[in-house]
């Protein structure tokens, strides 16, 4: 499920090869310890990697993948140990130092053991339910048949009783998940299926706070970095996706997706690889351009955050990159965190010549208001493109106000009785309020333009406003998010950007960063900055050099030790071992139900020393001191023993194996 088929295949033969072999190594409580320090210091260096490596959204499913091979010790302590289960005292730094003590004092202290195979069952469970191929018709039936197999492996299961009780878990699984496939579908689509709240990005939809009310808040996290180059300007605005039709409160495109899309043309220049955004007949002029470097992390087919007249892109390692009829260029990135040039000012656009259909409609709500604002300015209508932008832009900001706050709702869909007022939320915004968010402003200019009889349509993306650290630098914030509008020029025959959102825009973003978000920021460029360098082919060498030798060192280490404690274990057992003839007694019996509570008898270890142990959790130990009497006096006694006596040890041991048993189900409940 997980896409590793070896590294299951070896932990599956780790843990499965215990009943294959008779090798064991004499594991105490210390050693216990020290394993899961260990494996808690591999756990922490993996969360550390995943994070490194980019992973924002899928660090947490990713990890848990990865848990099943990280536990792998504990699990090998208690497969190749003399016992068959884990102290508690393991995992707890105070309980440990509790035992020390008691043991120091001379105290009674009694280990609570628990069989980790059921947490690595668990934990291997999860992890594969989260893996990347988790969503295959696999999944379910290999989980079942799992689940059959460990319980039928405890015993007190038949497999007449089991398989009905598994079909019915697994039609309760599958109707689970089709339950929850369509919550997350309502979820996404806004708990109406309007696709008014899609969540990631969408190259044909931009939900819009139009309507809404609230205060519009983004997050402060740093999102980019951009670096002019060889003393270029920075661009002002960053466009992501550009939108034509308006209905109420969302902008779309009535495209295909996928159909829209065409990956762009590469050319090798000065032995250097472009992705061209520009015609290839300019391509040979592109290194005299204007040029950023843009660094961030990125999903699969998120767009990138370029200029309105980029040209090319180069130094990205992508393994995928496509543009759509408007411009939008979406990637899918080889590695989480991407980096490169953006050469701009081309001379031409990513996208195609307006649609008059429909680039110049306009919404059906706002069409009368749109035309009695438009006639009302006087604006000439020989005007030149230059003269009526600047008009508009000057009219935004005399007569409206930027705000964070709305307070405009949208009013109900459908026939309306009083046809006084306006009828959307964008009309009211226009004709009443007169304050709202950069989106009234980009919206409502786009339409105005439309009636004035100039294509235009509405972009999304980033405002480059913030100074980063390092000189000539900028960081690109969610909190810089805007809207503007796209503007066909014909003289040109290009689309020119155009923000006619008042520029006192600036002063209502959140105030400064806090030391909080300033620790954050630290973090995010030392994480990105890392995973650049350690992604390049010569760091990226010599840190796999550097971490293959200290791996071989520790496995060294540890296979030295442990061949050490076999060899002596091994050696303890030739010498300890009786070879001369050996009297069994039915107390002989009673050693697999004990060991239950005792763990494997250690070897050499005498039967009735060993069962003695049993009797500070026994409530009634009569029978078992006379038991273990009986046996020494059959084993040992010179004069044969009556008959009697087996048959009563017999009787005894009988009597003893469901006291142990209650003994076992009182400890579960426990």
């Amino acid at each position: 499920m997980t896409d590793r088929l070896w590294i299951g295949l070896a932990l599956a033969l780790v843990v499965e090869a215990r009943y294959w072999t008779r090798v064991r190594w004499d594991f105490d409580d210390d050693a216990c310890g020290r394993v899961w320090r260990f494996t808690l210091l591999a756990i922490i260096l993996a969360a550390v990697s995943i994070w490194l490596d980019g992973k924002r959204v899928t660090a947490l499913q990713v990890l848990l993948s990865w848990m099943a091979p990280l536990l792998l010790p504990l699990q090998f302590v208690q497969s190749y140990g003399i016992r068959d289960s884990l102290p508690l005292t393991a995992f707890s730094f105070l309980a440990r130092q509790r035992r020390l003590r008691n043991e120091r004092l001379g105290l009674v202290e009694e280990t609570v053991d628990f069989n980790f195979g059921n947490v690595m069952f668990a934990v291997a469970v999860v992890g594969a339910a989260v893996g990347s191929r988790a969503g295959s018709w696999m999944f379910l039936p290999g989980l079942v048949i799992l689940a059959g197999w460990m319980l039928l492996g405890r015993g007190g299961v038949r497999a007449g009783s089991l398989i009905p009780v598994l079909a019915a878990a697994g039609w309760f699984a599958l109707a689970g998940q089709a339950g929850l496939e369509r919550a997350a579908r309502w979820i996404s689509n806004g708990g109406d299926g309007s696709g008014g709240g899609r969540h990631g990005f969408d190259p044909n939809f931009s939900s819009t706070f139009i309507g809404s009310r609230g205060t519009i808040r983004q997050s402060p996290d740093i999102v980019w970095r951009l670096r002019p180059e060889n003393g270029s300007a920075a661009p002002s605005l960053l466009r992501t996706g550009t939108f034509n039709l308006f209905f109420r409160t969302h902008w779309h495109n009535q495209r295909d997706d996928e159909a829209d899309f065409n990956e762009l043309e590469t050319r090798v220049i000065g032995s250097e690889p472009f992705f061209l955004l520009t015609d290839a007949g300019k391509a040979e002029s592109l290194t005299g351009l204007p040029s950023f470097k843009l660094r961030g992390a990125v999903m699969p087919e998120e767009p990138l955050p370029l200029p309105g007249d980029a040209a090319a892109l180069r130094d990205f390692e992508i393994e995928e990159v496509e543009r759509n009829s408007f411009g939008c260029v979406r990637v899918t990135p080889k590695h989480a965190v991407v980096d490169g040039s953006v050469f701009w000012k081309g001379g031409t656009n990513p996208e195609k010549p307006p649609i008059p259909r429909e680039d110049l409609r306009l919404s059906p709500g706002e069409e009368d208001l749109i035309r009695d604002i438009v006639d009302g300015l006087e604006l000439e209508a020989e005007a030149d493109l230059r003269t009526k932008l600047a008009f508009l832009r000057s009219w935004f900001g005399s007569n409206f106000r930027y705000t964070r706050q709305l307070t405009i709702r949208q009013p109900p869909a459908g026939p309306r009785n009083d046809r006084s007022g306006p009828t959307t939320a964008l009309g009211v915004f226009l004709s009443e309020v007169r304050e709202g968010h950069c989106e009234y402003f980009a919206t409502a200019a786009t339409l105005m333009l439309r009636e004035m009889g100039i294509p235009a349509r509405y972009a999304t993306g980033y405002a480059v406003i913030e100074r980063d650290m390092k000189p000539g630098g900028f960081v690109i914030r969610g909190t810089h998010g805007h809207a503007w509008c796209r503007v066909w020029d014909e003289s040109s025959g290009s689309w020119l950007d155009f923000d006619p959102t008042p520029p006192d825009w600036l002063a209502g973003l959140p105030p400064g960063q806090s030391r909080s978000q300033r620790i954050a920021d630290s973090l995010k460029r030392f994480r990105e900055d890392f995973f650049i360098w350690r992604n390049r082919p010569v760091n990226q060498m010599a840190m796999s050099l550097v971490m293959a030798g200290a791996g071989l060192g520790l496995g060294g280490f540890v296979a030295r030790r442990l061949w050490r404690s076999r060899r002596h274990v091994a050696f303890r057992a030739e010498a300890d071992g009786f070879t001369g003839p050996s009297i069994r007694t039915p107390l002989h019996a009673l050693e697999a139900a004990a060991r239950r509570h005792l763990g494997l008898r250690p070897p050499g270890a005498p039967l009735v020393g060993w069962l003695l142990r049993l009797r500070p959790s026994m409530a009634e130990t009569a029978a078992l001191d006379e038991a273990l009497a009986l046996h020494q006096r059959l084993r040992f006694d010179p004069e044969a023993a009556p008959h009697e006596h087996r048959e009563r040890l017999a009787q005894l041991v009988r009597e003893i194996e469901p006291a142990l048993r209650a003994l076992r189900a009182d400890r579960a409940d426990s």
